[in-house]
């Protein structure tokens, strides 16, 4: 089912909240693709209901820019993948003149990924769904683990009586995390790419092995990006509670490198919460690369 406009999305919500079923929910800007398929199957497997949100957050997108995704498309993908219902939006709905509220969180938002990452803007756009929707439980995809952390720590702090559930990256079996970023890219592009998660994983294996030192990590692990295409931006190991540069590596803690092609400056991440996922790796879920050229 879809339904269009906020009006109609809280008429849904309130009728299942009145018969007492389970929500979750899957707050996304659109163009979705797999990864986001698996959060909604999960929504829809540990929830009685699930709803996916539909709406090109404008605030984190370029001033000017437009967002290019296909709602029917979207829609198509959320019911196939267990959604219950797509609620869908617009600014004039969700920015009406006069709006001036955001989530602040200090300066994390930009301790991780920079400006260009718009984590406060994604934070407060999540924020505002699951006020919105007040599920039960709300899903997040580790490959946002930024976006991910930020909203936990804000519904804890905010007091909203909702469950923040982590859903493991989905890769292509070349490593490269799925992304509507990536989804012009070529197949040789992505394959080039891949480097920048063997430099990932290089830094974990290495710190199993028992190297600490960020400063030589770092410097070790990035002899395996070999770019031609891209810009190699960086890789860094922060900690996952504070988001700032590690000197030497401490649970938690989260291993980034970003790089930029055709304007976009694309992340990968490998989040290290605990000593069973630094000896083993992330639980990522793998699929086959896209054969389109």
């Amino acid at each position: 089912m879809h339904l269009a406009g906020l009006s109609a999305g809280k008429a849904f919500i309130r009728e299942v909240a009145r018969t007492g079923q389970t929500i979750g929910t899957v707050h996304t800007l659109g163009a979705l693709h797999l990864g986001h398929a698996e959060l909604i199957r999960r929504a829809a497997l540990e929830n009685d209901v699930a709803i996916v949100t539909v709406y090109p957050n404008k605030i984190q997108l370029r001033p000017g820019g437009s967002y290019d995704f296909n709602l029917e498309d979207d829609i198509g993908l959320a019911l196939r993948s267990g959604a219950t219902a797509v609620i869908s939006s617009s600014d004039t709905e969700m920015f009406p003149p006069g709006y001036r509220t955001f989530v602040s969180q200090g300066d994390y938002h930009l301790r991780l990924d920079g400006p260009e990452a718009c984590l406060k803007e994604a934070v407060t756009g999540a924020v505002r769904w699951i006020c919105y929707a007040r599920p039960t439980r709300s899903y997040f995809g580790l490959k946002d683990i930024g976006q991910a952390i930020l909203v936990k720590r804000a519904v804890a702090d905010l007091l909203l009586d909702c469950e923040i559930r982590f859903v493991p990256t989905v890769r292509y079996k070349n490593g490269v995390p799925i992304s509507s970023r990536l989804r012009r890219f070529s197949r040789s592009e992505l394959d080039e790419l891949s480097c920048l998660f063997t430099a990932l994983n290089h830094l974990r294996e290495e710190i199993v092995r028992g190297a600490s030192s960020v400063k030589d990590l770092v410097a070790s692990a990035a002899t395996h990006i070999k770019f031609r295409r891209f810009k190699f931006d960086y890789l860094r190991i922060v900690g996952a509670d504070s988001f700032e540069d590690l000197e030497q590596v401490k649970l938690p803690f989260i291993i980034i490198g970003a790089a930029t092609a055709h304007g976009l400056r694309v992340f990968d991440s490998i989040y290290v919460p605990d000593q069973d996922t630094l000896l083993n790796g992330a639980p990522d879920l793998w699929i086959d690369v896209p054969k389109h050229s």
